[in-house]
């Protein structure tokens, strides 16, 4: 029974991952694996997701077919890029980007994900999505208590995705399943479904990884 019960779990997750987990092709490398093109980055300001945002965060997670669930905007940062002309006067600011670090359930606050990167269409190939993701690192780094339990910053990519978080700490982890210490079973079962999809929905030679950051 003890067996069952993670592969009807395993069997529930695949549907959903299916439809929920991968975003397209086309939108994957402009939606997280935003880097920066010829141009400066945008020069942009962070501050932390409010009740208000939940509306463009769900719309943008159903968009762009990634997993709209564990939304809560308190987990979210959102970077913003100051308007022109008169509104840039008033303090008004654009929303071009968010993302979020939220606790893996069941592991007590001492794993962590980093996930629901987006970066809005306008702002695209201008460097957003990276500083996103060092603005999520930073943070979480910057949480840490001294004489605290240490905790560890896991994320769910493409491997073809994985080189794009290599600049920021993250390294891939050799066997998610068989991993010392041990990931969340939450964690490892959304690897093991994910795969299944990530291979029927792109391609037998399509591969998910999970990686850790490293050295903070």
């Amino acid at each position: 029974m003890t067996l069952l019960r993670p592969l009807f779990l395993l069997l529930l997750l695949v549907p959903a991952s299916a439809f929920l987990s991968f975003p397209r092709t086309s939108s994957l490398s402009t939606m997280i694996h935003a880097r920066c093109s010829a141009s400066c980055p945008l020069e942009l300001s962070f501050r932390q997701g409010l009740p208000t945002d939940a509306p463009l965060i769900r719309q943008s997670m159903r968009d762009a077919r990634m997993n709209p669930t564990f939304l809560n905007p308190q987990n979210f940062i959102v970077a913003e890029q100051g308007s022109q002309g008169k509104e840039k006067e008033t303090g008004s600011a654009t929303v071009v980007g968010f993302g979020q670090v939220r606790p893996v359930a069941g592991a007590n606050e001492h794993v962590w994900e980093l996930a629901s990167v987006y970066v809005l269409p306008a702002a695209r190939e201008q460097g957003v999505g990276s500083q996103i993701v060092s603005k999520l690192v930073q943070n979480f780094c910057n949480t840490d208590k001294e004489g605290a339990s240490p905790r560890r910053l896991v994320l769910l990519t493409l491997a073809d995705t994985a080189s794009f978080y290599i600049p920021h700490s993250f390294r891939v982890v050799p066997d998610p399943v068989q991993a010392q210490p041990p990931l969340p079973p939450i964690l490892v079962l959304e690897f093991l479904a994910g795969s299944v999809v990530a291979r029927l929905s792109r391609g037998l030679g399509t591969k998910l990884v999970v990686m850790e950051l490293v050295g903070k």
